[in-house]
C-alpha cells in the first residue's frame, strides 16, 4: 500500500498568463489563425508559449495594439527565415541547463548532429530548400516522439521523409531518385511496422540517422544492418579475417537483399537457380558458383525433408497416434535449418553443410517416427478387424443356437397340440 495510505495533495498550478498572441490571432484567418488551434503542442503543455520562441511582450497587446506585443526592444524576432531555423530551435535545445528543467535525460546534441548531416551541410552552405527542424517536427502542434500523431513517430517517419523525397522537382535539384519511400513500403521491415505494429522494425531514421541523417557509405552498410542483424554481421567480419577478404567493395548486404525494398529471404536466394543472388556475381566457371550450387541444393533438400516429416507426423497425430515427443525432437532439425540459413553469410561451405547434415538427421528421424506410427496404426487396425471377425463369428454361432432352441420349442408345442 502507498506510504501513509494516501497521495500527498498536489500544489495548485499557477494561473496561465493571458496572452495577447492567442486573443489576437484567434480573430484572424488562415495561417495566422493556425497556431491557436494547437493546445496539445508539446511546448505549450510544458508551459511555454508564443513569446518563448518569437519574443515580444504577450501582455502588451491586450489593449488592442498588436505593435506593442511585437516590440523588438522586448525581444520580438518574428518568423525566422528557413536558413536560421536550426539555430532558432537550438537556442533551447542545445542549452543543457535550460533543457534539464524539463527532462534531465534529454539530448542537447541535435544541432551538432544536424551539422554533420547532408541536410545540415547544405543548410550551412546557404541552401534554403534542404530540410530543417520544422520540416520533420512541424511548426506549431509539435508532439512528443512517442505520440502516434507526431510526424516523427515510427509509423509516420517514412511519410515525413517522403514529403521531400517524393518531390521529383525538388529531388531533381540534387540528382536524387524519388522511389525510396514507395520501395520501403513494400519491404519486410514496413510490413512488420505497419501490419504487425512492431515499433522496433526499422524505418528511415534507423538506417540513415535522425538529426545526423546521411546515406550510409559503402564501408558502413554492414555496420548499419548489423545493428539489428548482429549474427550475420559477425559472420561477415569472421570470413574477412579468416580468408583475408575485403568484402566492402561489394556493398555486402545490399547486393543480396536490396536497401529500401528489402524482401523476406528465401532458400532459393542461395544456389544457382532463377531466384539466386549468388549468380549476380559468380558464373559457372567460378569455384564459388559450384559451392553455391551445392549449398543451395542442400538447404532446399533439408527444408523439403523437414516439411515432409511435419506433414507425416501431422497425419499420424490426426489418426490418433501419440507423436508429441517426435514432433518436439523435430525442432532440432528446424533449428539447424535456421542456423544453416544464417551461416550462408559466412561463405564457409563446410560449416554450412555440417549444419545441414545435422538437420537432415533430425528430419530423417522424424520421417522414420511417422512411418513407425503408421505401421503401428496398421497393426492396430488389423487387430481390430480380426477381433471384429471373431466377435461376429461367435455372435453368429450363438444366434444360430438360439434359433435352433426356439425351433425345438415350437416343434414341441405343435406335437402337444
Amino acid at each position: 500500500a502507498p506510504w501513509g495510505g494516501a497521495e500527498e495533495p498536489k500544489p495548485p498550478e499557477p494561473p496561465k498568463q493571458e496572452s495577447s498572441c492567442i486573443s489576437c490571432h484567434a480573430q484572424l484567418e488562415g495561417a495566422a489563425l493556425e497556431p491557436t488551434k494547437h493546445v496539445d503542442d508539446v511546448h505549450f503543455e510544458r508551459g511555454l508559449s508564443c513569446h518563448d520562441c518569437h519574443g515580444g511582450d504577450p501582455a502588451a497587446g491586450l489593449d488592442g495594439d498588436p505593435s506593442a506585443a511585437h516590440d523588438e526592444r522586448k525581444g520580438w524576432t518574428g518568423k525566422p527565415k528557413r536558413l536560421q531555423i536550426p539555430l532558432f530551435c537550438a537556442k533551447c535545445h542545445a542549452d543543457a541547463a535550460f533543457m534539464k528543467r524539463f527532462d534531465p535525460h534529454t539530448r542537447v546534441d541535435q544541432l551538432s548532429e544536424y551539422r554533420t548531416s547532408t541536410h545540415g551541410k547544405r543548410n550551412a552552405a546557404g541552401d534554403d530548400r534542404t530540410a530543417v527542424c520544422v520540416d520533420c517536427h512541424g511548426v506549431h502542434g509539435i508532439r512528443a516522439v512517442k505520440d502516434p500523431r507526431s510526424r516523427v513517430h515510427p509509423t509516420q517517419v517514412a511519410d515525413t521523409c517522403a514529403r521531400c523525397h517524393n518531390d521529383t522537382v525538388l529531388m531533381a535539384r540534387y540528382g536524387l531518385q524519388t522511389n525510396q519511400p514507395a520501395a520501403y513500403k513494400t519491404s519486410v521491415h514496413a510490413r512488420a511496422l505497419y501490419d504487425r505494429g512492431d515499433l522496433s522494425a526499422p524505418t528511415c531514421n534507423d538506417c540513415h540517422g535522425s538529426h545526423g541523417a546521411a546515406p550510409p557509405g559503402v564501408q558502413s552498410v554492414a555496420q548499419v544492418c548489423g545493428t539489428c542483424h548482429t549474427r550475420e554481421a559477425t559472420l561477415f567480419r569472421e570470413i574477412e579475417k579468416k580468408k583475408g577478404l575485403n568484402l566492402a567493395p561489394c556493398i555486402q548486404c545490399v547486393v543480396c537483399h536490396d536497401n529500401h525494398a528489402v524482401q523476406p529471404p528465401t532458400d532459393e536466394m542461395v544456389g544457382v537457380g532463377p531466384k539466386s543472388t549468388c549468380t549476380s556475381c559468380h558464373g559457372p566457371d567460378d569455384p564459388p558458383y559450384r559451392a553455391a550450387d551445392k549449398m543451395g541444393r542442400s538447404v532446399q533438400g533439408l527444408s523439403a525433408r523437414l516439411a515432409e516429416a511435419h506433414k507425416l507426423l501431422d497425419r499420424a497425430e490426426r489418426a490418433g497416434m501419440e507423436v508429441s515427443a517426435d514432433r518436439f525432437a523435430l525442432r532440432t532439425g528446424q533449428n539447424q535449418l535456421v542456423e544453416a540459413r544464417v551461416l550462408a553469410h559466412s561463405f564457409d561451405e563446410e560449416r554450412f553443410l555440417a549444419a545441414v547434415r545435422e538437420g537432415m538427421g533430425s528430419a530423417d528421424a522424424g520421417v522414420t517416427a511417422a512411418e513407425r506410427a503408421f505401421a503401428e496404426l496398421r497393426q492396430r487396425r488389423l487387430g481390430l478387424a480380426v477381433s471384429l471377425v471373431v466377435i461376429a463369428g461367435a455372435g453368429f454361432r450363438k444366434t444360430a443356437w438360439l434359433l435352433e432352441q426356439l425351433f425345438q420349442v415350437e416343434v414341441s408345442k405343435s406335437a402337444v397340440q
